[in-house]
């Protein structure tokens, strides 16, 4: 006896239904190959601290929304240059600020509006990622290079201090550009107990716009026990006619900031004040 034979139309549809399905089912393995849901969701958490604010223990992650990108990488000449500087070895995507508490999100901050053109990828948030050490001038990028790069411990960003000085270390300095040649720029990113939400620091004139400043003047005011000034940039660096130095405070949770510009002598040595303007 023959077996019943199914109608021509109706064999093509069963096929048809079965190949959708597998291509559906197979697509997610063949964009991430060997990551699963749990391990590509920790891939996106790039450093994860605790802090304590106002008693209440929380925790703040730097959070991908999407895989990153290598940037200034290992296997790209460019890490050496000035534009670099401070990115090198990192990686580069949308990035936010997440604050939890008792394993429950409380409250996210998109970090990279933040970032402007002074950050090797435009559009994109930039995070290093691990330091370029020696080796890495003599290897090039060598498989085996790249490969010990990767195996190294991630560098520490969210390094909390008390910056305003309102008595409460919940803020960290955050890179986001780099001026010519090889000066970090960068934001604070924290709360403070005027305001209990994420955001950048400004200055009492302009609380809402973000201060700009050099890495190492930030640290200057970390630091201060009162008003300081610093050089910001000086006579013939890259040829400058002028010289300008930031005059600082911060009292209480209010950060001050008044920018001076100052003409050069022939010498090269600091002239006449030109104009100041606060910040």
């Amino acid at each position: 006896m023959e077996r019943p034979r199914l109608p021509i139309w109706l064999g093509w549809a069963v096929f048809s239904l079965l190949f959708a399905g597998t291509v559906v089912s197979s697509k997610p393995h063949a964009q991430l190959p060997g990551l699963t849901p749990a391990k590509l969701a920790s891939s996106m958490i790039r450093e994860e601290q605790k802090i304590t604010v106002n008693g209440i223990p929380e925790v703040w992650r730097l959070e991908w929304k999407t895989p990153p990108k290598s940037s200034c990488g290992p296997e790209d000449d460019s890490w050496e240059t000035c534009p670099c500087t401070g990115f090198a070895y990192g990686e580069s995507g949308q990035l936010d600020l997440v604050r939890s508490t008792r394993g429950r999100e409380v409250e996210r901050l998109e970090l990279t509006p933040l970032f402007g053109n002074d950050s090797p990828n435009q559009g994109a948030a930039t995070l290093q990622r691990s330091e370029p050490q020696e080796k890495g001038l003599q290897e090039g990028g060598s498989d085996a290079y790249l490969a010990r790069v990767r195996a190294r411990p991630s560098v520490r960003i969210m390094r909390f201090g008390d910056y305003n000085h309102d008595g409460n270390p919940t803020e960290f300095f955050l890179q986001t550009g780099v001026e010519p040649c090889g000066k970090i720029l960068g934001i604070v990113v924290g709360v403070t107990l005027a305001r209990r939400h994420l955001h950048a620091f400004g200055t009492t004139l302009h609380p809402d716009k973000p201060l700009v400043m050099q890495k190492r003047e930030w640290k200057a005011l970390l630091k201060a026990s009162g008003p300081i000034t610093v050089v910001d940039w000086p006579c013939g660096d890259h040829r400058s006619d002028t010289e300008t130095d930031l005059a600082l405070s911060a009292t209480n949770g209010r950060i001050q900031a008044v920018r001076r510009v100052f003409g050069c002598t022939e010498t090269g040595k600091r002239g006449h004040l030109l104009r100041k303007r606060a910040l």
